[in-house]
């Protein structure tokens, strides 16, 4: 990987814009696997194979079904105990965060239910300079 930095740059500012070309590498790196796949399923689709052999890897398209489950729907079929066995509960932290605000849920509740986690959070945005600007009257 190769980095243009210059004689004032600091080395947060150095290990920063790595990170921002990381980023931008995962980004394209993404995008490129997409293509890659949609050009795969054409070109599987014009010869009409599933499965080509390449550098000794295999690499096949698998017809498949997802499945969209309807919980209220089940929960109405089965008893208790399976639907329990056969689901998750999650929290949601927006809901959550927005049942503490409206005080459906008191931050002693709060208190007993969350166990915070410290963490680092790496933020990237736009940091564009205000300029005065001189309004004419």
């Amino acid at each position: 990987m190769t980095t243009t930095t210059t004689a004032t740059e600091s080395m947060s500012e150095r290990a920063s814009r790595i990170y921002l070309m990381a980023l931008n590498a995962q980004k394209n790196a993404e995008k490129m696997v997409e293509q890659a796949k949609d050009e795969l399923q054409r070109a599987f689709a014009t010869e009409g194979v599933t499965n080509a052999v390449v550098d000794g890897q295999k690499v096949s398209a698998i017809e498949a079904i997802r499945r969209n489950f309807h919980p209220d729907i089940l929960q109405t079929l089965v008893e208790d105990d399976i639907f329990r066995n056969v689901t998750k509960i999650a929290i949601e932290p927006k809901a959550f965060d927005n049942a503490i605000k409206n005080g459906t849920i008191t931050t002693e509740i709060e208190e007993k239910v969350v166990t915070p986690t410290p963490y680092t959070r790496i933020v990237v945005t736009e940091n564009k300079v205000a300029e005065d600007m001189e309004v004419a009257k």
